[in-house]
């Protein structure tokens, strides 16, 4: 009788260990390719931001002013924009469409 549960344990512990790290494997290798995914997301969306951004910014830099709204939207997005991560050059855009006057001069 004991050597029927030195079989059965023989063949079930390794077993169930087997299956447990091989749950865990996947669910590593999942979150990795949901890691990575957010990571792409995040960049594209701040790639859209940036982009957004300049088209607004030279749009008004040409007409020369800013209305309110026009800065509260672009503010908004800067905000967006600043939580994904690097924006160095576009705090200097931001501040310059800031400046802007809120009228046509």
């Amino acid at each position: 009788m004991e050597s029927i549960y030195n079989i059965i344990l023989g063949s079930v512990i390794p077993a169930l260990g087997g299956y447990l790290w091989a749950r865990y494997k996947s669910y590593k290798e999942v979150k990795a390719a949901e890691k990575k995914e957010y990571e792409l997301i995040k960049r594209g969306l701040q790639s859209l931001l940036r982009d957004r951004m300049l088209q607004a910014y030279y749009y008004h830099k040409k007409m020369g002013y800013a209305s309110s709204d026009d800065k509260g939207a672009f503010e908004a997005m800067h905000a967006a924009y600043a939580g994904l991560g690097k924006n160095g050059v576009m705090d200097t855009v931001y501040k310059e469409f800031m400046v802007l006057p809120n009228e046509n001069a």
